[in-house]
């Protein structure tokens, strides 16, 4: 199975419905410029190699930042069940502008991810780390997704709104 195919099937979803993935008081609402890096590694001797990178802007509404999105381990998990996964999350932990925590999860077709999620936040800039090993169909591939997101101003027509 190919890098794409587990792309396509695992971490695209991920990465286009929670591009934030942590947020605290302290964050700006406002236009934002998000940075996503995608590598992978199909076995640990194999070289990291960049799957994809993207860059979106989005508008972070106060109301969006007041549920905390980026700092709260549960909203990954609720996405990952909406998709049909069964997860749990542990090691969780929380400062003022850091949090952290595993997830697993056991996708609806059997094969299962296992994660590692940090994330950093400041008035205009946040970062989310995602480290994921993946088993599908016998094989295992490492996948790292970090995204950079830069405070730019006022939201425009063309950002997409949380």
């Amino acid at each position: 199975m190919s890098v794409r195919t587990l792309h396509c099937a695992v971490v695209l979803p991920l990465v286009l419905t929670g591009v934030p993935v942590l947020a605290g008081p302290t964050i700006q609402p406002g236009g934002w410029k998000v940075k996503t890096v995608v590598t992978a590694r199909e076995t640990p001797a194999s070289p990291v190699r960049t799957v994809s990178e993207m860059n979106t802007q989005l508008c972070l509404t106060p109301a969006f930042l007041a549920r905390d999105p980026y700092l709260t381990p549960g909203i990954d998990q609720d996405k990952m069940e909406k998709q049909g996964a069964h997860c749990r999350i542990s090691d969780a932990t929380r400062s003022e502008a850091q949090a952290g925590w595993k997830m697993s999860c056991t996708m609806a077709d059997g094969n299962s991810v296992e994660m590692q999620i940090h994330n950093t936040v400041a008035p205009r800039h946040l970062r989310s780390e995602v480290q994921q090993l993946v088993h599908k169909g016998g094989q295992d591939v490492q996948i790292r997704i970090t995204m950079d997101s830069v405070y730019e101003g006022a939201c425009t027509k063309d950002m997409l709104q949380l």
